[in-house]
């Protein structure tokens, strides 16, 4: 399922670079570089859980496991990270500070493996970005907006999942569809206004 979305997202990331040069729309910039970052945490993380695989879960190669979800970790956080600066940025002219303090409350969980407070770092910073596609959904009451909105919500809820993992083995395919349904969600809406009217 990584594998899918790591081709979904770059189909994102594609779209949104496209989207960008068309009409210039920051945004959609950010959307580009956010969802360049995912793809590449994602495929990272992916390769490292079928080398794991492969070499039949020997001890040797466990150490790949943690590396390759602390990259899928961090590039989230950076992606979704740069996506809460350009709302803060548009809305209130600031981000620097909060971007400055999410990064600094990262560095002590790295080369680490799936754990609760990695998630809710994830959950908090797609929680704000969902409220504030919510809020814009809110204004305008248009596709595209309720297309982005489902998305980070979906998003959101694909974190909530996947801290729920560790209560209950069936949350983690659960966090999987939830993620790919909001990379579609963002595909779709993304396809939507790179469409020639």
């Amino acid at each position: 399922m990584e594998f899918i979305a790591f081709v979904i997202s770059i189909a994102v990331a594609y779209q949104a670079m496209k989207g960008y040069k068309f009409s210039k729309e920051r945004t959609l910039l950010y959307l580009n570089l956010s969802f360049v970052l995912i793809g590449t945490g994602l495929l990272v993380d992916g390769l490292s859980n079928l080398i794991v695989l492969l070499a039949r879960g020997q001890r040797g190669f466990l150490y790949v496991f943690g590396l390759g979800y602390t990259i899928n970790f961090l590039a989230q956080l950076l992606a979704y990270g740069l996506l809460v600066f350009a709302y803060l940025y548009q809305t209130r002219g600031m981000g620097t500070t909060m971007g400055s303090t999410i990064a600094l409350a990262a560095v002590p969980v790295t080369f680490i493996q799936r754990n609760a407070f990695t998630e809710l770092i994830l959950i908090f910073l797609l929680v704000y970005v969902a409220t504030q596609t919510a809020m814009n959904y809110g204004v305008n009451k248009s596709v595209n907006a309720l297309l982005v909105f489902g998305a980070f919500a979906s998003l959101a809820v694909a974190h909530l999942f996947f801290l729920l993992f560790v209560f209950a083995p069936v949350f983690f395919p659960l966090a999987h569809i939830a993620q790919l349904f909001g990379f579609l969600l963002l595909l779709a809406m993304l396809l939507r206004v790179n469409q020639p009217v």
